[in-house]
């Protein structure tokens, strides 16, 4: 094969790779409202309770480079009764990752374990927001490529778990392999169009 068809051939290859690749666009999914009857027998802490699964698909040949999951804490489905969240935490991969806590002190010093005060019964619910680390998103690999997350609780005092919407965003990008490639494939086309040069 000779030096123009194999550079030809490197560019072909290269820019199909920039044309096939899906849309590096965030990925989205989303539990739904839960609004837990009230727990005032215990025992507390109460086991660890699902609340969910996150589920989404990868682009093939993509893996995740940041994630984030976001919701609300105090939300009812009966505006004016309660809208605070019983002190709980909250938890992906089993209670591996804690992502949330809503967890309230107490204020009479007398070392009593109130209701979460993220969210009241005329205040609006408390966002918050997690952001999994390096480390975090190697120890979910499996999860991710198998496109399902779970999302649990446990319930540490007396009171209602109550939570708006919970939202899992996922970066993806290439797998380190195809952007080798790439990298590589374009400095290898330079130097064989040099080499060309240098034979005329």
């Amino acid at each position: 094969m000779n030096v123009r068809i194999l550079s030809t051939t490197l560019l072909a290859a290269a820019f199909s790779f920039c044309l096939v690749t899906p849309s590096w666009a965030d990925i989205s999914s989303t539990i739904g409202v839960f609004d837990e009857p009230a727990n005032f027998s215990g025992p507390f802490p109460t086991a660890i309770a699902n609340l969910g699964n996150f589920t989404f698909s990868l682009p093939a040949g993509f893996v995740v480079a940041g994630a984030t999951i976001s919701g609300t804490f105090g939300n009812n489905d009966v505006p004016g009764l309660t809208n605070v969240t019983a002190d709980s935490d909250y938890y992906v991969d089993g209670n591996a990752i804690e992502v949330a806590a809503c967890d309230s002190p107490d204020p009479s010093g007398l070392g009593l374990s109130l209701p979460c005060d993220s969210g009241s019964v005329s205040g609006a619910p408390t966002p918050w927001s997690y952001t999994f680390t390096g480390a975090q998103l190697s120890t979910l690999s499996s999860a991710f490529a198998a496109g399902s997350l779970d999302f649990n609780v446990i319930q540490n005092y007396y009171g209602a778990v109550e939570t708006g919407p919970i939202t899992l965003d996922i970066v993806p990008t290439p797998e380190p392999a195809p952007i080798s490639f790439v990298l590589l494939g374009l400095p290898a086309i330079a130097l064989l169009r040099l080499l060309r040069l240098r034979r005329i």
